[in-house]
């Protein structure tokens, strides 16, 4: 007997539970959910979009051969362009590559470029007469979560702080 009494309890239950769910499923999926929330380097726009709803100022556009380009600028001074790599025809591309680069400062010495490197994990600086350069490559393959994508956005904006105070002189 108590089992038919608590099984009309468990139905209205799982009803409401139902009614609380349905919205939710009712609401179009987006890309990025369409995609499971991941993200990889075949959908530059949904990285894009990713980024300008997270806080970044971005713009896509091409390279000179035609591949996509996210550019930006930090609230800092420097601009910075996430490139897409292993393309074809502008389209499918496979990795990603952080970029941000200018004059090369007087007080930069290969002891100072040497001591950022093997300090910084992640990014890495490289320079010549006139330009110093630090880069930052993301492996997308097989796709990241957007919590996973979010937190290296995280470290790049981070990062580019610290390479403008300690190789730029800036701040």
């Amino acid at each position: 007997m108590r089992l038919i009494r608590r099984l009309p309890s468990a139905l209205v239950l799982a009803a409401g539970v139902a009614c609380f769910a349905a919205p939710a499923l009712a609401q179009p999926p987006s890309a990025e959910r369409v995609r499971g929330g991941m993200f990889d380097a075949s959908d530059p726009a949904g990285i894009a979009r990713f980024m300008e709803r997270t806080g970044y100022r971005v713009e896509l556009r091409a390279d000179a051969k035609g591949d996509p380009v996210i550019a930006g600028r930090f609230t800092t001074t420097s601009e910075y362009s996430l490139q897409f790599y292993e393309c074809e025809g502008g389209q499918f591309c496979n990795s990603v590559q952080f970029l941000t680069q200018t004059a090369r400062p007087a007080t930069l010495t290969p002891d100072v470029a040497n001591a950022f490197n093997a300090r910084w994990r992640y990014a890495r600086i490289v320079y010549d007469a006139t330009q110093v350069k630090m880069l930052m490559d993301i492996n997308l393959d097989a796709g990241v979560t957007a919590d996973n994508l979010e937190d290296t956005l995280d470290i790049w904006r981070q990062l580019v702080d610290i390479y403008e105070r300690d190789i730029l002189g800036k701040k």
